[in-house]
């Protein structure tokens, strides 16, 4: 598995949350897959680039969602 940076910003003005996974390098397409709750694409390969969570601080329903990030462990080790 390629290494990628996962990187998650939250705006407390906005109360969003953006995760971003590697460095796309087109923006992306982003759809919505529960209320709130954005999935974003690559458009020309589909691959996953990241998650936006809109009225991130009221979502009851994210004790509910689960969310598969590609991650390698082994990386993760100092």
């Amino acid at each position: 598995m390629k290494e990628q940076n996962i990187e998650f910003f939250y705006d407390p003005e906005s109360d969003i949350l953006e995760i971003f996974i590697g460095n796309p390098l087109n923006p992306p397409i982003f759809d919505e897959i529960a209320p709130d709750i954005f999935e974003g694409r690559n458009e020309k390969t589909g691959e996953l680039v990241g998650y936006k969570i809109f009225n991130f601080t009221k979502q009851k329903s994210l004790r509910n969602v689960k969310v598969s990030i590609p991650l390698d462990v082994g990386s993760l080790q100092a």
